[in-house]
């Protein structure tokens, strides 16, 4: 079973702020996604091909080309912030 600390560090990872309830909870679930995991690395898979076939109504592969956005002002104004006619986000590594 995952404990505390290993809980809390995952949370604040992720930017989450846990109650005391919330941490015993995210103890037992986040310990049974792992044991899930545990589980599927037991499945013999050393041999076995990643894709078996393709099935016949599979959709083509689209040809990937870069393409100007129509409108790049009209873009910005979904963005929360913007600077010099680029997104600005904000910083998510802390440097310690």
């Amino acid at each position: 079973m995952l404990n505390r600390e290993e809980v809390l560090k995952i949370a604040k990872l992720a930017r989450l702020t846990l109650t005391e309830e919330e941490i015993g909870f995210y103890q037992k679930q986040l310990t049974r996604v792992l044991g899930h995991i545990q589980d599927l690395n037991q499945v013999p898979t050393g041999t076995t091909a990643f894709v078996q076939h393709i099935p016949s109504d599979a959709e083509p592969f689209r040809k990937d080309d870069a393409e100007p956005f129509p409108s790049p002002l009209d873009l910005m104004k979904n963005a929360p912030s913007v600077e010099n006619n680029s997104f600005l986000l904000p910083t998510i590594v802390e440097h310690s």
